[in-house]
C-alpha cells in the first residue's frame, strides 16, 4: 500500500503531536526535510522549476520575503567565509536551493517555520475552497 505525500504528511503531523513540545520544532523539521528528499527522488523539484509553473513552493528560498532573501545572503556570505569556501557563486547557488538544504550551514528555524506555516496557509484556502 502506498501514501499519497498528504497522506504522508497528515501521518507526520500526528505524529509529531505526540512528541513533546520542547523536541516539535526538531521533529518539524525532520519530517519536512524527509518529505523533501523524497520528492527529490520523484524529479517533483525539476518540475517545479521549470518555466510556467503557478505553484512554487515556499520553502525555495527565491519565492522567500525580499527581507528573509537578504537575512539569509548575510548569513551565509559570513558561514562561507568563515569556511573559506566564499564565493559569489557559491552564495548563488545557495540562494537558488531550498532553505532545509541549508540547515548544515546556517540556523533555519525561522525560515522553515515561515515556510511550513505558508504551505498549511494555502492547503487550508484550497480545503475550504473545495467544500463549497
Amino acid at each position: 500500500m502506498g501514501f499519497t505525500k498528504s497522506e504522508l504528511v497528515q501521518f507526520f503531523d500526528e505524529l509529531t503531536g505526540l512528541i513533546s513540545e520542547e523536541n516539535q520544532s526538531e521533529a518539524n523539521l525532520l519530517i519536512r526535510g524527509f518529505v523533501l528528499d523524497f520528492e527529490k527522488s520523484y524529479k517533483y523539484e525539476d518540475a517545479v522549476l521549470q518555466k510556467n509553473v503557478p505553484y512554487v513552493p515556499p520553502f525555495y528560498i527565491p519565492v522567500m520575503s525580499q527581507t528573509f532573501q537578504e537575512e539569509i545572503r548575510l548569513k551565509l556570505t559570513e558561514k562561507l567565509t568563515e569556511l573559506g569556501e566564499y564565493s559569489p557563486e557559491n552564495v548563488e547557488q545557495a540562494m537558488h536551493s531550498k532553505i532545509y538544504d541549508l540547515r548544515e550551514l546556517i540556523d533555519i528555524t525561522e525560515y522553515a517555520k515561515w515556510a511550513d506555516e505558508e504551505i498549511y496557509r494555502d492547503f487550508a484556502k484550497k480545503l475550504a475552497a473545495s467544500r463549497w
